[in-house]
């Protein structure tokens, strides 16, 4: 899953187009774009979380209780998987994007920060900015581990798709079975890792939401 991706890089995520949003904005329509953006993307990553989970449970049904339609139960992996590689392909787009534009953004606020005369006030723009950065630094760093950890996972999914597409036999299904149990052994650690993500982009939403209360 070049989710491999829930994202977004991910992370960087959806931002992007907010960040980028009309000349014509203010910093609050930004922020508030921002994190409409944010929360989509805090979906998507939730919903490649919860993908990973289906792909296995259909994948370990197939080969520990294979029933009288083999055909059937694979078909029901064959898409999964392909789901969950379109869900990480959406997090990974949105992931370049916000890194591609995440500089203007930051250089918007530079300028804007040039603008004020009041010393105290320009002092504490710019130390705002650099608690910002720091957050989708964060989020970068923590979105490129879990895209260490997804991609092979997703290769061997992949592997597996492939090799049950020629031989879904008694036989085929008893010499995928290691690789199968491998897949969900490495999920629990590449799941925590998403999850961690996800709540890095919560956080970050939060913090720039223009209500006091946040943004459910």
């Amino acid at each position: 899953m070049k989710a491999n991706k829930l994202v977004l890089n991910l992370f960087i995520l959806a931002a992007v187009t907010a960040f980028a949003t009309g000349c014509a904005s203010t910093g609050n329509d930004k922020s508030a774009s921002t994190v409409k953006s944010l929360t989509k993307s805090s979906c998507l990553i939730e919903k490649g979380n919860a993908q990973i989970d289906q792909t296995l449970a259909k994948l370990n049904d197939l080969v520990s209780n294979p029933g009288a339609d083999l055909g059937k139960q694979f078909a029901a992996f064959d898409v999964s998987v392909n789901d969950l590689s379109a869900t990480a392909k959406a997090v990974s787009s949105k992931a370049d994007q916000i890194k591609a534009r995440g500089a203007d953004y930051f250089a918007n606020w530079d300028k804007e920060s040039a603008k004020m005369n009041n010393e105290n006030i320009r002092h504490r723009s710019q130390a705002r900015k650099q608690e910002v950065a720091a957050n989708f630094a964060s989020i970068s760093q923590q979105y490129d581990e879990s895209k260490t950890a997804f991609l092979p996972f997703m290769s061997d999914l992949r592997d597996i798709q492939s090799y049950l597409n020629t031989d879904l036999t008694a036989g085929g299904l008893a010499n995928i079975k290691p690789a199968a149990a491998k897949a969900t052994s490495d999920a629990i650690p590449l799941k925590e890792s998403i999850r961690h993500l996800n709540e890095q982009f919560k956080g970050l939403k939060l913090s720039l939401s223009t209500t006091s209360g946040g943004v459910k």
